[in-house]
C-alpha cells in the first residue's frame, strides 16, 4: 500500500520536468513591458524587439518612437554559468570577479544596489550617458540598459524595472 503514493509522486514528478523541458524558450521581451520601458526611458517607446546575442543571451531592445531623438532601453538575460564559460571564466564567482574588475573605468560610475539580487552593479557612464544595471539573480544574468534617457529619477525607475523583471524568473 505505501508504493502507490510514491509511485504517484514519481509520476507526477516526471511529468511536470517532461512539461518544463518541452515549455517554449525564455524571452528576455517577457520580463519588461512597453510601459516599463517607457517609463524608465521618461518618453514612448515602441515595442520591443526581441534579439540574440552572445553567450547564449536574449534581450529586448526598445527605441524611441520619435525618430529625432537617439536612445535606447535594453534587457539582457543569459545563463549565469553560460556567459561565464564563454567569457573564460571557471564559475559564476569568477564571472562576478571580472565584473567588478571592469567596473568602474574610463568616466564611469559604479555603486551595488542594496538587496537586490545575489549580487549587482549599477554603472553611470558620463560619455555615453549610459545607465547600466547588472544583476546575478537564480542563476540567471539580467542587463538592463538605459542609452539617452530623458527620465530625472532613472536609477529608481532602472531598479524598479529590474525588481519587476527579476519577480518573473
Amino acid at each position: 500500500m505505501t508504493r502507490l503514493p510514491i509511485l504517484c509522486l514519481a509520476l507526477a514528478s516526471l511529468v511536470l520536468s517532461s512539461h518544463r523541458a518541452w515549455a517554449a524558450p525564455i524571452k528576455a521581451c517577457d520580463f519588461i513591458t512597453v510601459q516599463t520601458a517607457s517609463s524608465v526611458f521618461g518618453a514612448t517607446v515602441g515595442a520591443g524587439d526581441e534579439e540574440s546575442a552572445l553567450y547564449g543571451s536574449q534581450q529586448c531592445v526598445f527605441t524611441r518612437t520619435d525618430p529625432a531623438s537617439a536612445g535606447l532601453i535594453n534587457l539582457g538575460l543569459t545563463d549565469a554559468k553560460t556567459m561565464a564559460a564563454g567569457l573564460g571564466q571557471s564559475d559564476v564567482a569568477a564571472l562576478i570577479r571580472l565584473f567588478q574588475q571592469t567596473n568602474p573605468y574610463n568616466g564611469k560610475t559604479s555603486e551595488a544596489i542594496p538587496s537586490l539580487g545575489e549580487w549587482n552593479s549599477y554603472v553611470w557612464d558620463k560619455d555615453l550617458d549610459d545607465h547600466t544595471l547588472t544583476v546575478l539573480y537564480h542563476g540567471k544574468v539580467l542587463i538592463l540598459l538605459a542609452r539617452g534617457s530623458k527620465n530625472p529619477n532613472l536609477k529608481a525607475a532602472i531598479v524598479q524595472a529590474m525588481r519587476q523583471a527579476m519577480q518573473k524568473l
